[in-house]
């Protein structure tokens, strides 16, 4: 059988264009990829793995933390940083937002410009 290798994980917006941006500047990537006006790929230094962006019609920005009735988040995103003010520093920068809401101490959840929840993890 043949082997199968990660590829990308697809995060769904209402402007793949702009949040494709964040992620470029937050992970010093660049675009490797377009599709069209369907949506684009983006590449990051030392890593095969790619973030794929596209719109979605109709796009609700998942609420985190959950809360019955609302959009649920169907995944987040871990990155490791090797200083965490400083990566929480440039998120925010860069158009980031921190969760209302923190459960782990070493660990500091931030919310994208389109509202999927991602981690910043010390290395």
């Amino acid at each position: 059988m043949g082997k199968i290798a990660w590829a990308a994980v697809t995060l769904d917006s209402s402007d793949f264009r702009k949040l494709s941006e964040f992620y470029v500047k937050l992970l010093d990537g660049k675009i490797v990829r377009e599709f069209g006006d369907h949506g684009l790929a983006v590449g990051a230094p030392g890593t095969e793995m790619q973030l794929n962006f596209q719109n979605a019609e109709g796009y609700e920005p998942p609420v985190w933390p959950e809360e019955p009735g609302k959009q649920q988040q169907m995944a987040h995103l871990d990155f490791l940083v090797d200083d965490l003010e400083e990566a929480v520093s440039r998120a925010v920068e860069l158009g980031a937002k921190k969760a209302s809401q923190q459960f782990i101490q070493e660990i500091v959840v931030m919310l994208d410009p389109a509202g999927h929840p991602f981690c910043l993890i010390p290395r």
